[in-house]
Protein backbone atom coordinates (compact mmCIF):
# COMPACT_ATOMS: atom_id res chain seq x y z
CA UNK A 1 0.00 0.00 0.00
CA UNK A 2 1.19 3.50 -0.91
CA UNK A 3 0.64 5.77 1.83
CA UNK A 4 -0.27 9.49 0.60
CA UNK A 5 -0.17 13.10 1.21
CA UNK A 6 -2.15 15.76 -0.79
CA UNK A 7 -1.54 19.63 -1.23
CA UNK A 8 -4.52 21.50 -2.69
CA UNK A 9 -8.27 21.03 -1.71
CA UNK A 10 -10.08 21.37 -5.07
CA UNK A 11 -11.97 19.27 -7.34
CA UNK A 12 -9.07 17.91 -9.13
CA UNK A 13 -8.38 16.45 -5.48
CA UNK A 14 -11.00 14.96 -4.67
CA UNK A 15 -11.23 12.92 -8.32
CA UNK A 16 -7.29 11.79 -6.93
CA UNK A 17 -8.38 10.76 -3.51
CA UNK A 18 -11.36 8.64 -5.58
CA UNK A 19 -9.33 6.95 -7.90
CA UNK A 20 -6.85 6.23 -5.20
CA UNK A 21 -9.89 4.70 -3.22
CA UNK A 22 -11.10 2.45 -6.16
CA UNK A 23 -6.98 1.13 -7.23
CA UNK A 24 -7.03 -0.35 -3.38
CA UNK A 25 -3.15 0.21 -3.63
CA UNK A 26 -2.97 3.97 -2.10
CA UNK A 27 -4.01 4.67 1.13
CA UNK A 28 -4.88 8.55 1.61
CA UNK A 29 -2.99 9.74 5.02
CA UNK A 30 -2.81 13.24 5.18
CA UNK A 31 -4.88 16.39 3.71
CA UNK A 32 -2.79 19.44 4.05
CA UNK A 33 -4.26 22.71 2.68
CA UNK A 34 -3.78 26.83 3.97
CA UNK A 35 -7.39 26.63 5.16
CA UNK A 36 -6.89 24.19 8.01
CA UNK A 37 -11.38 23.95 7.33
CA UNK A 38 -10.85 23.30 4.02
CA UNK A 39 -8.70 20.66 5.41
CA UNK A 40 -11.20 19.36 7.76
CA UNK A 41 -13.87 19.16 5.46
CA UNK A 42 -12.05 16.73 2.51
CA UNK A 43 -10.61 14.47 5.42
CA UNK A 44 -13.86 13.97 6.77
CA UNK A 45 -15.40 13.28 3.79
CA UNK A 46 -12.73 11.07 2.38
CA UNK A 47 -11.90 9.34 6.04
CA UNK A 48 -8.66 9.87 6.12
CA UNK A 49 -5.82 9.68 9.07
CA UNK A 50 -6.02 13.49 9.62
CA UNK A 51 -5.60 16.99 8.42
CA UNK A 52 -3.27 19.60 8.73
CA UNK A 53 -2.45 23.56 7.66
CA UNK A 54 1.35 22.80 8.49
CA UNK A 55 2.98 21.59 4.99
CA UNK A 56 5.65 20.02 7.46
CA UNK A 57 3.36 17.95 9.14
CA UNK A 58 2.91 15.53 5.66
CA UNK A 59 6.56 16.18 4.38
CA UNK A 60 7.80 15.03 7.70
CA UNK A 61 5.38 12.17 8.23
CA UNK A 62 7.32 8.67 7.89
CA UNK A 63 4.90 7.25 7.29
CA UNK A 64 3.77 8.66 3.84
CA UNK A 65 5.85 7.63 0.58
CA UNK A 66 3.83 9.85 -1.91
CA UNK A 67 3.01 13.58 -1.99
CA UNK A 68 -0.02 14.80 -4.37
CA UNK A 69 0.96 18.12 -5.63
CA UNK A 70 -2.16 20.00 -6.92
CA UNK A 71 -1.98 23.51 -6.38
CA UNK A 72 -1.40 26.65 -7.94
CA UNK A 73 1.53 25.70 -10.67
CA UNK A 74 3.56 28.52 -9.85
CA UNK A 75 3.85 26.49 -5.86
CA UNK A 76 4.58 23.17 -7.71
CA UNK A 77 8.07 23.72 -7.61
CA UNK A 78 8.83 24.58 -4.29
CA UNK A 79 6.23 22.38 -2.66
CA UNK A 80 7.68 19.55 -4.63
CA UNK A 81 11.72 19.85 -3.93
CA UNK A 82 10.05 20.11 -0.72
CA UNK A 83 8.83 16.72 -0.85
CA UNK A 84 11.56 14.88 -3.23
CA UNK A 85 13.99 16.34 -0.53
CA UNK A 86 12.32 14.67 2.32
CA UNK A 87 12.54 11.05 0.30
CA UNK A 88 8.74 10.91 -0.89
CA UNK A 89 7.35 10.56 -4.35
CA UNK A 90 5.47 13.00 -6.29
CA UNK A 91 2.62 13.52 -8.27
CA UNK A 92 2.46 16.81 -9.74
CA UNK A 93 -0.99 17.88 -11.51
CA UNK A 94 -0.38 19.10 -15.16
CA UNK A 95 1.40 21.46 -15.95
CA UNK A 96 4.08 19.88 -13.93
CA UNK A 97 6.74 23.16 -14.00
CA UNK A 98 6.74 26.45 -14.73
CA UNK A 99 10.11 26.80 -17.14
CA UNK A 100 12.50 24.05 -18.16
CA UNK A 101 14.90 25.24 -15.48
CA UNK A 102 12.65 23.71 -12.61
CA UNK A 103 11.96 20.68 -14.54
CA UNK A 104 15.55 19.43 -14.62
CA UNK A 105 16.21 20.94 -11.40
CA UNK A 106 13.30 18.99 -9.75
CA UNK A 107 14.29 15.32 -11.49
CA UNK A 108 17.98 15.98 -11.03
CA UNK A 109 17.02 16.01 -7.44
CA UNK A 110 14.82 13.79 -7.61
CA UNK A 111 17.46 10.80 -8.93
CA UNK A 112 19.90 11.87 -5.79
CA UNK A 113 16.78 11.24 -3.30
CA UNK A 114 16.06 7.64 -5.01
CA UNK A 115 12.44 9.09 -5.92
CA UNK A 116 9.95 8.80 -8.72
CA UNK A 117 8.25 12.35 -9.65
CA UNK A 118 5.52 11.82 -11.97
CA UNK A 119 2.74 14.50 -13.98
CA UNK A 120 -0.97 13.78 -13.74
CA UNK A 121 -0.99 14.38 -17.44
CA UNK A 122 -3.99 11.82 -16.94
CA UNK A 123 -5.39 11.48 -20.53
CA UNK A 124 -2.21 10.30 -22.11
CA UNK A 125 -2.03 7.10 -19.54
CA UNK A 126 -5.72 6.17 -19.68
CA UNK A 127 -6.70 2.74 -22.32
CA UNK A 128 -8.81 5.11 -24.43
CA UNK A 129 -5.75 6.87 -25.39
CA UNK A 130 -3.07 3.83 -26.11
CA UNK A 131 -5.76 2.32 -28.22
CA UNK A 132 -5.98 6.31 -30.50
CA UNK A 133 -2.44 6.57 -30.19
CA UNK A 134 -2.30 2.91 -32.14
CA UNK A 135 -5.09 3.80 -34.47
CA UNK A 136 -3.49 6.94 -35.65
CA UNK A 137 0.02 5.46 -36.06
CA UNK A 138 -1.21 2.09 -38.04
CA UNK A 139 -3.14 4.56 -40.03
CA UNK A 140 -0.31 6.50 -40.80
CA UNK A 141 1.72 3.45 -41.77
CA UNK A 142 -0.72 2.10 -44.00
CA UNK A 143 -1.83 5.54 -45.73
CA UNK A 144 -1.63 5.15 -49.44
CA UNK A 145 -1.19 9.68 -49.55
CA UNK A 146 1.04 12.01 -47.72
CA UNK A 147 -0.02 12.84 -43.53
CA UNK A 148 -0.92 16.72 -43.98
CA UNK A 149 -2.04 17.24 -40.48
CA UNK A 150 -4.56 17.31 -37.65
CA UNK A 151 -6.43 20.00 -36.58
CA UNK A 152 -7.20 20.00 -31.75
CA UNK A 153 -9.70 22.31 -30.48
CA UNK A 154 -10.05 22.66 -26.26
CA UNK A 155 -12.62 25.52 -25.50
CA UNK A 156 -13.72 25.74 -22.39
CA UNK A 157 -15.54 28.46 -20.61
CA UNK A 158 -13.94 29.10 -17.61
CA UNK A 159 -16.26 29.23 -14.25
CA UNK A 160 -13.71 31.68 -13.01
CA UNK A 161 -14.14 33.80 -16.22
CA UNK A 162 -16.34 36.17 -14.79
CA UNK A 163 -14.73 36.50 -11.31
CA UNK A 164 -11.76 37.55 -13.62
CA UNK A 165 -13.79 39.89 -15.87
CA UNK A 166 -14.80 41.61 -12.41
CA UNK A 167 -11.22 41.93 -11.24
CA UNK A 168 -10.44 43.33 -14.15
CA UNK A 169 -12.69 46.27 -13.85
CA UNK A 170 -12.09 46.60 -10.53
CA UNK A 171 -8.61 46.74 -10.36
CA UNK A 172 -8.48 43.83 -8.57
CA UNK A 173 -6.26 40.38 -8.12
CA UNK A 174 -7.18 38.13 -11.06
CA UNK A 175 -7.99 34.50 -10.18
CA UNK A 176 -5.05 31.94 -9.61
CA UNK A 177 -6.01 30.62 -13.06
CA UNK A 178 -5.81 33.80 -15.22
CA UNK A 179 -2.87 35.43 -12.65
CA UNK A 180 0.70 35.23 -14.50
CA UNK A 181 1.97 35.53 -10.77
CA UNK A 182 0.50 31.89 -10.35
CA UNK A 183 1.37 30.54 -13.93
CA UNK A 184 -1.66 31.31 -15.32
CA UNK A 185 -3.80 31.37 -18.63
CA UNK A 186 -5.30 29.37 -21.71
CA UNK A 187 -1.93 27.79 -22.60
CA UNK A 188 -1.06 26.38 -19.22
CA UNK A 189 -4.37 25.37 -18.00
CA UNK A 190 -5.72 23.59 -21.42
CA UNK A 191 -3.28 24.26 -24.00
CA UNK A 192 -0.66 21.08 -22.31
CA UNK A 193 -3.30 18.47 -23.19
CA UNK A 194 -3.69 18.85 -26.91
CA UNK A 195 0.48 19.73 -26.71
CA UNK A 196 1.42 16.36 -24.75
CA UNK A 197 -1.06 14.39 -27.35
CA UNK A 198 0.56 16.39 -30.20
CA UNK A 199 3.86 15.76 -29.20
CA UNK A 200 3.26 12.18 -27.97
CA UNK A 201 1.89 11.16 -31.69
CA UNK A 202 3.81 13.12 -34.23
CA UNK A 203 7.35 13.77 -32.07
CA UNK A 204 8.66 17.44 -31.52
CA UNK A 205 8.00 19.80 -34.36
CA UNK A 206 10.61 21.94 -36.26
CA UNK A 207 9.20 25.61 -35.24
CA UNK A 208 5.99 26.68 -33.13
CA UNK A 209 4.36 30.17 -32.68
CA UNK A 210 1.14 30.68 -30.17
CA UNK A 211 -0.88 33.48 -31.39
CA UNK A 212 -2.58 34.77 -28.46
CA UNK A 213 -5.50 36.69 -27.47
CA UNK A 214 -4.61 38.39 -24.03
CA UNK A 215 -6.88 39.91 -20.91
CA UNK A 216 -6.34 43.38 -19.63
CA UNK A 217 -3.53 41.56 -17.05
CA UNK A 218 -1.46 40.18 -20.07
CA UNK A 219 -2.63 36.15 -19.30
CA UNK A 220 -3.82 34.44 -22.63
CA UNK A 221 -7.96 34.04 -22.70
CA UNK A 222 -7.73 32.98 -26.42
CA UNK A 223 -5.67 31.49 -29.27
CA UNK A 224 -4.54 29.43 -31.54
CA UNK A 225 -1.33 27.65 -31.48
CA UNK A 226 0.79 25.96 -35.24
CA UNK A 227 2.95 23.57 -35.09
CA UNK A 228 5.25 23.14 -38.02
CA UNK A 229 7.07 19.58 -38.83
CA UNK A 230 8.79 18.57 -42.28
CA UNK A 231 6.12 17.61 -44.42
CA UNK A 232 2.49 18.62 -42.09
CA UNK A 233 1.37 21.00 -40.09
CA UNK A 234 -0.83 20.92 -36.83
CA UNK A 235 -3.06 23.72 -35.24
CA UNK A 236 -4.46 23.49 -31.88
CA UNK A 237 -7.34 26.08 -30.56
CA UNK A 238 -7.85 26.94 -27.23
CA UNK A 239 -10.05 29.31 -24.75
CA UNK A 240 -10.78 29.62 -21.28
CA UNK A 241 -13.40 33.03 -22.21
CA UNK A 242 -15.43 30.90 -24.31
CA UNK A 243 -16.89 27.20 -24.65
CA UNK A 244 -16.20 25.59 -27.99
CA UNK A 245 -18.18 21.98 -29.40
CA UNK A 246 -15.71 21.00 -32.09
CA UNK A 247 -13.73 18.20 -31.25
CA UNK A 248 -10.39 17.69 -32.57
CA UNK A 249 -9.43 15.98 -35.89
CA UNK A 250 -6.52 13.80 -37.09
CA UNK A 251 -6.71 13.54 -41.43
CA UNK A 252 -5.17 10.37 -42.89
CA UNK A 253 -6.13 9.69 -46.78
CA UNK A 254 -9.84 9.98 -46.91
CA UNK A 255 -10.72 9.34 -43.58
CA UNK A 256 -10.93 11.61 -40.38
CA UNK A 257 -10.26 10.43 -36.46
CA UNK A 258 -12.41 12.49 -34.91
CA UNK A 259 -11.31 12.93 -30.93
CA UNK A 260 -13.64 13.50 -28.23
CA UNK A 261 -12.91 15.76 -25.38
CA UNK A 262 -8.69 15.84 -25.77
CA UNK A 263 -8.41 16.06 -22.29
CA UNK A 264 -9.89 12.89 -21.49
CA UNK A 265 -9.90 10.83 -24.77
CA UNK A 266 -13.81 10.12 -24.11
CA UNK A 267 -14.61 8.77 -27.24
CA UNK A 268 -13.16 8.19 -30.72
CA UNK A 269 -14.80 7.93 -34.58
CA UNK A 270 -13.58 7.54 -37.73
CA UNK A 271 -15.49 8.69 -40.75
CA UNK A 272 -14.88 8.82 -44.43
CA UNK A 273 -15.01 10.98 -47.36
CA UNK A 274 -18.98 9.47 -47.65
CA UNK A 275 -20.09 10.76 -44.09
CA UNK A 276 -19.99 6.93 -43.12
CA UNK A 277 -18.92 6.93 -39.52
CA UNK A 278 -17.76 4.01 -37.04
CA UNK A 279 -17.29 4.21 -33.37
CA UNK A 280 -13.86 3.35 -32.80
CA UNK A 281 -13.22 4.30 -28.86
CA UNK A 282 -16.60 4.66 -26.61
CA UNK A 283 -15.57 3.97 -23.37
CA UNK A 284 -16.01 6.35 -20.27
CA UNK A 285 -14.36 4.55 -17.05
CA UNK A 286 -15.48 5.44 -13.38
CA UNK A 287 -12.91 7.60 -12.80
CA UNK A 288 -9.99 8.89 -15.37
CA UNK A 289 -7.77 8.95 -13.08
CA UNK A 290 -7.96 5.37 -12.28
CA UNK A 291 -5.29 4.23 -15.18
CA UNK A 292 -2.79 6.81 -14.48
CA UNK A 293 -2.41 6.09 -10.70
CA UNK A 294 -2.50 2.12 -11.51
CA UNK A 295 0.51 3.02 -14.00
CA UNK A 296 2.76 5.29 -11.33
CA UNK A 297 1.79 2.31 -8.95
CA UNK A 298 3.15 -0.39 -11.14
CA UNK A 299 6.63 1.83 -11.35
CA UNK A 300 6.47 2.39 -7.13
CA UNK A 301 6.00 -0.77 -6.54
CA UNK A 302 8.05 -2.35 -9.06
CA UNK A 303 11.66 0.04 -9.07
CA UNK A 304 14.10 -2.95 -10.53
CA UNK A 305 11.64 -4.29 -13.14
CA UNK A 306 13.44 -3.13 -16.78
CA UNK A 307 9.89 -2.30 -18.22
CA UNK A 308 8.62 0.17 -15.66
CA UNK A 309 12.39 1.75 -15.79
CA UNK A 310 11.47 2.04 -19.66
CA UNK A 311 8.36 3.19 -18.82
CA UNK A 312 9.24 5.64 -16.42
CA UNK A 313 11.92 6.94 -18.93
CA UNK A 314 9.67 7.71 -21.85
CA UNK A 315 7.29 9.43 -19.40
CA UNK A 316 10.55 11.87 -18.38
CA UNK A 317 11.32 12.68 -21.48
CA UNK A 318 7.91 13.14 -22.86
CA UNK A 319 7.52 15.60 -19.81
CA UNK A 320 10.42 17.74 -20.50
CA UNK A 321 9.12 17.81 -24.20
CA UNK A 322 6.30 18.91 -23.43
CA UNK A 323 7.53 21.76 -20.84
CA UNK A 324 10.45 22.80 -23.59
CA UNK A 325 7.71 23.51 -25.92
CA UNK A 326 5.37 25.22 -23.89
CA UNK A 327 8.70 27.46 -23.04
CA UNK A 328 8.96 28.46 -26.51
CA UNK A 329 4.75 28.80 -27.28
CA UNK A 330 4.83 31.50 -24.10
CA UNK A 331 7.65 33.21 -25.48
CA UNK A 332 6.19 33.18 -29.23
CA UNK A 333 3.46 35.25 -27.67
CA UNK A 334 5.52 37.39 -25.45
CA UNK A 335 3.68 36.04 -22.21
CA UNK A 336 6.10 35.85 -19.35
CA UNK A 337 6.66 34.46 -15.70
CA UNK A 338 8.54 36.16 -13.30
CA UNK A 339 10.33 32.52 -12.92
CA UNK A 340 11.22 33.11 -16.32
CA UNK A 341 12.77 36.73 -16.52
Amino acid sequence: MINVGTIGTSWITEQFIKASQLTNLYKIKGIYSRSAYRAKDIATIYKTDYYTDQLNNILFDPEIDLIYIASPNSLHFEQAMQAIKAGKHVIIEKPMFSSVEEWHQAHEEAKRMNVFIFEGALHIHTRNYRRMKQLVQNKIKNSEQPFLGANFNFGQYSSKYIQYRDAMEHQQIAPNVFNLEYSGGALMDLGVYPVYVVLDLFGLPNSVRYNAQKGENGADIFGTILFIYNNFQVSIFISKAVHSKLPSEIYIDDETIIVHDVSRISKVELINKEGQRADVIDYKPENYMYDELMNFADVINNPDSIHQKVRYEDWKQLSLQVVQTMELLRKSANISFDIEE
